[in-house]
This record gives C-alpha cells, sequence and structure tokens, in this order.
C-alpha cells in the first residue's frame, strides 16, 4: 500500500512526513514507459505534491508542473483531495535523453518549474502560483529553497529510488522548522534552533538503501532516537485519474461543429485516449451529434443572458 505518516518531534516546533509510492509508479506507467532517470523523478514529483497537499487545509489540487526546451518538454505531477494522484511526462526525444545524472535545470534548457495550489471552487479560495528556481540539480534542493523563500520555513528533504518486490519505488523524508510559539523564552528559542540543527544534519546521514528499504518507524528511531517524535498513523494514497465523458466532450467542443464532422467523414469515428490513464473514449455518429447538440445549447444561453 502506498501511504504517507506524518510525524512530530515531543515540545520542539519540528514536523516531519515519510512517504513510500510504488503502486502509484507502475499506475503511471502503465501505459507510457520512461528512461530510468524521468521514471525517478516523476517519482519524486508525486511523492513532493502529495507531502504539500497533506500540510494543507483545503479541497483541491496540488500540481508541481514543469515546462522547457531541453530533452524534458513537460511535465505535471498532481495530487487532488490529499490522496489522489496522477503525473505525466513529455520528452522530446525518449531516445538522446540522458540516461544518467539528474539535472533539472539541464533537463529543462532554461525553463520553469512551478507549484500550483488549485482549490475547488467551493472553498472560495484563489488559485495560487509559484515559481520554483532551478538553483540545484536535484529536485529536493530546489524544493528546500523554495520553501525556505516563499514560505520562511527552513526544509530538509531527501528521496530515494529503489525497488521493492521487483517494482520501482520512490521514497521521501522531509522535516521542516516550525515558527516558535508566541509565548517562547529565549532560551526555548535557542534549544529550537540547536534540535533543528542536529535533526537536519542526522536525517542528512541516510543512505539511500536506508531510505528506500527501512519502513517510517524503523527509520525515525534509526535517525533520532535521542529525540522522541509522535508517528501518526499512514494515509493511503492511490492513483486516480480525474477524466471523464464530460470533460472529453468538453476538448471536442473546442475544434467546433465543422471541423467535428469532417473529422467524423475522414475518420468514421472520433476516438479520444487519456494520457494519464490510456482510458479511450469512442465517439460514432450519435456521439458526435450529442456533442453538437451541447455546442448548440451553448451557444443558445450565451446569445440569450439571463435578465436581471
Amino acid at each position: 500500500m502506498d501511504s504517507l505518516h506524518r510525524f512530530s518531534f515531543i515540545n520542539l516546533p519540528v514536523r516531519g512526513q515519510w512517504i513510500r509510492l510504488q503502486k502509484t509508479l507502475v499506475a503511471a506507467e502503465q501505459y507510457k514507459t520512461y528512461p530510468k532517470p524521468v521514471s525517478a523523478l516523476l517519482g519524486q514529483m508525486l511523492a513532493a505534491v502529495a507531502m504539500v497537499a497533506d500540510n494543507l487545509k483545503f479541497s483541491g489540487a496540488v500540481a508541481l508542473q514543469s515546462r522547457g526546451n531541453g530533452a524534458l518538454r513537460r511535465s505535471l505531477a498532481e495530487c487532488r483531495n490529499h490522496t489522489q494522484l496522477r503525473g505525466i511526462m513529455h520528452l522530446t526525444d525518449d531516445a538522446g535523453f540522458p540516461q544518467h545524472g539528474e539535472d533539472i535545470g539541464a533537463w529543462l534548457s532554461d525553463g520553469q518549474l512551478a507549484l500550483s495550489l488549485l482549490p475547488d471552487e467551493e472553498t472560495g479560495m484563489q488559485p495560487y502560483q509559484g515559481l520554483v528556481a532551478l538553483e540545484n540539480d536535484d529536485l529536493a534542493g530546489c524544493l528546500e529553497n523554495y520553501f525556505a523563500r516563499s514560505e520562511q520555513l527552513q526544509t530538509c528533504l531527501h528521496f530515494a529510488n529503489g525497488h521493492h518486490h521487483l517494482a520501482q519505488s520512490v521514497t521521501g523524508l522531509l522535516l521542516q522548522r516550525l515558527p516558535n510559539a508566541p509565548d517562547a523564552s529565549e532560551s526555548d528559542r535557542e534549544a529550537a534552533d540547536d534540535a533543528w540543527e542536529t535533526l537536519a544534519a542526522l536525517a542528512a546521514t541516510v543512505t539511500t538503501q536506508e531510505l528506500s528499504e527501512l519502513d517510517a518507524e524503523t527509520l525515525l528511531h534509526r535517525l533520532f532516537h535521542e529525540y522522541p517524535c509522535t508517528l501518526q498513523p499512514g494515509k493511503a494514497l492511490d492513483y486516480q485519474c480525474t477524466c471523464s465523458l464530460q470533460r472529453t466532450d468538453g476538448t471536442l467542443m473546442m475544434l467546433g461543429k465543422e471541423d467535428l464532422r469532417e473529422l467524423l467523414r475522414e475518420q468514421g469515428e472520433i476516438t479520444v485516449d487519456c494520457e494519464f490513464c490510456g482510458k479511450r473514449y469512442h465517439y460514432d455518429q450519435a456521439g458526435v451529434g450529442r456533442v453538437i447538440n451541447l455546442l448548440d445549447q451553448k451557444t443558445t444561453v450565451s446569445s440569450n443572458p439571463p435578465l436581471h
């Protein structure tokens, strides 16, 4: 089971998260296989958005996305409703993608990486997007800098890609220094700062093998046994696409009636494949007619605005 655990250190303003994804990665590559370094990056991006979403109290989606002119043309990892993950990578040339090394900036070639918060309409919140500077080769370093600058949160983040039962996996470990309590004394603040430096240093000693193989409880005890912490029960995560017939109808409506009719005449049937889950939507003559009727209804509503 893919899961995420929160943990906190007793009497210290430090929180943490441990996450491991395996089935999610298998589902993400069920219909599209990536070179090994791309697959590893996608896993890290999915783990990152799951951890960010877990710390937010709103209904909607958290997305980490990139665009650029290099070998990695576009990427998207999304966590919706705190537990539902999906992701995809678009490459310029699979065969020419670097097989070794990890340098996001070089892969994107003067591109951009952004973290977006997309609340549902019911929340009444405005969407937010923040740019993640590509000043580090790896995703963990880029996100550490982002949290420090944009959220004023000192952050320690580590990822490890490995294998469990012959399937690839990604494990993430995150520590964040929270603000001091308003009534904290000067000695309490100094003690918290010292503890944070020690905890961050201990976290930095974790090996790829330890992080990718040990469970949360064992890992936390091995790294931080001198600092008592409380480990919360795991939250289940899974890969779940948001595609639907209604969304696909909307995509086809953008073509317009004449192009839809012409496409149907040429092909006999219109098919739309979801890039995320591989599901195929079929539109025969009746299906295209239904979409055209939706277009007509939309045109009628637009030309007859409601009276006030």
